[in-house]
């Protein structure tokens, strides 16, 4: 593989070297000879001998000291080699055995930092796909401690890095039988999908925990939500059932509890219709992604929307929208929030009453779109929920409704980029706020 590092030629050392013998022959050749030649001319002299022999010793010294400077090098290099530096050469000077050690060393050099850039990138590419992993990932030892984690795991750890006791069991059980797994445990406020996988040879645990808390709230939504239809389909099913059957027992024949029966049997399947376009209207808004873009004439919307509803009798209407107001979204899904939220303040608001439709603009980026009531009002710990499917309040249950149209409202908006809420004072009256990007006004209106 190239990486761009020059592995030096691999030294030949098939065939035997006599420097090093050369070196320390000679070395101990002039120690020698020196004496000899000192005792033979200053035999006499004994200042003369210990000089000479002295001049020997000083000689072999040196001679050492450069051999011992040399394999000094050597053992500092592989200290720095043991140590994870590989970016220094070695000096591979000298025709001797030493030298021959420094290149063979040298070769090893360049080899490891070849073979340890490899796996420091291969290392590098791993902890990036792992942090990019939306799952905790952690390998836990038996002991306890956390050996690694990616960043998703950082959120469970305790400020000492330490796994949650809850999945302590799981991990004891994955060492014990070499797995484990749960679908759904409670850390915090979240639910967490676990499977944990012994590794033997590491004496660890590897565990993956998938955060499943909005995919259960979807379930649990759903059922809910195929349980509310269900009954709210019992309930005119039923009663066509047993106008059908009174009307089969002989009801029939008399013109007057004919009528009223089917009287009720007209309504009852009315009814039926309105909930089953309902659903479809909301089947279509849930599957639906981002609309497309588009600037709306803010004051041409609102006057489209007040001509589609007639307010009834002693209940006033109105209108307050700054000229030249645009907003991005969509145009017919903002017409059909307008005309709900406007549809159910005039359901709300007794006579005599007003309800005023407002459009102005919110700071620089937003634009705000009120209907505001002087109806009954609606308790602070049911202002969020009025926008759940099939959820109708106990003072609102005896009007006609199926307590979707703010939830399809809420979706729309949210398919527009927007934001939809409610403030209310109970006996006083309630807003509701559709909340979208501003835009500048298009010379030709488009809604």
């Amino acid at each position: 593989m190239a990486t761009g590092t020059e592995i030096p030629a691999k030294p030949r050392l098939s065939g035997p070297r006599i420097g090093m013998r050369l070196w320390l022959t000679g070395a101990f050749a002039a120690v020698s000879l020196i004496t000899a030649a000192a005792v033979y001319l200053f035999g006499d002299n004994p200042q003369a001998l210990i000089a000479a022999v002295m001049l020997g010793v000083l000689a072999g010294f040196l001679i050492a000291v450069a051999i011992s400077h040399r394999v000094v090098g050597l053992a500092r290099a592989a200290g720095e080699m043991t140590g994870g530096s590989f970016d220094a050469p070695l000096n591979v000077s000298g025709p001797d055995e030493i030298g021959d050690l420094a290149r063979a060393l040298d070769s090893m050099r360049a080899s490891l930092k070849e073979s340890f850039g490899v796996l420091t990138a291969d290392r590098n590419k791993l902890a990036a796909i792992f942090d990019g992993l939306t799952d905790v990932v952690m390998v836990v030892d038996y002991e306890g401690p956390v050996r690694f984690s990616n960043r998703a795991a950082t959120r469970l750890l305790d400020p000492a890095g330490q796994p949650p006791g809850v999945i302590l069991p799981q991990l004891h059980r994955a060492s014990e039988v070499g797995f484990s797994a749960h679908p759904a445990l409670r850390i915090g406020d979240r639910a967490y999908a676990m499977t944990a996988r012994s590794l033997p040879d590491e004496r660890a645990v590897l565990a993956v925990l998938r955060d499943r808390t909005d995919e259960l709230r979807r379930e649990l939504a759903e059922a809910d939500f195929v349980s509310n239809a269900a009954h709210e389909l019992r309930n005119p099913l039923a009663g066509i059932s047993g106008a059908i059957e009174v009307l089969q027992s002989g009801a029939k024949n008399e013109p007057r509890d004919r009528d009223h029966f089917l009287s009720r049997l007209a309504d009852d399947a009315e009814r039926m219709n309105r909930l089953t376009q309902s659903l479809l209207t909301l089947a279509r808004v849930e599957s639906r992604g981002a609309a497309e873009s588009e600037i709306v004439d803010v004051p041409v919307a609102i006057r489209d929307v007040v001509n589609a509803v007639v307010a009834p009798p002693h209940v006033a209407l109105e209108v307050e929208v700054e000229e030249e107001l645009a907003a991005t979204g969509d145009p017919t899904l903002l017409r059909q929030v307008m005309i709900g939220l406007l549809t159910n303040a005039f359901k709300n608001t007794p006579p005599p009453g007003t309800v005023t439709v407002r459009g102005r603009r919110d700071g620089e980026a937003e634009v705000i779109l009120e209907v505001i009531d002087t109806g009954t009002g609606i308790p602070a710990a049911e202002i969020e929920r009025v926008f759940e499917r099939f959820y109708r309040r106990s003072e609102s249950r005896k009007q006609e409704g199926f307590g979707l149209g703010l939830a399809i409202a809420r979706r729309m908006v949210d398919v527009m980029g927007g934001q939809i809420g409610a403030d209310s004072i109970l006996g006083e009256g309630s807003t509701f706020w559709v909340r979208l990007p501003v835009a500048q006004p298009s010379p030709t209106p488009v809604a």
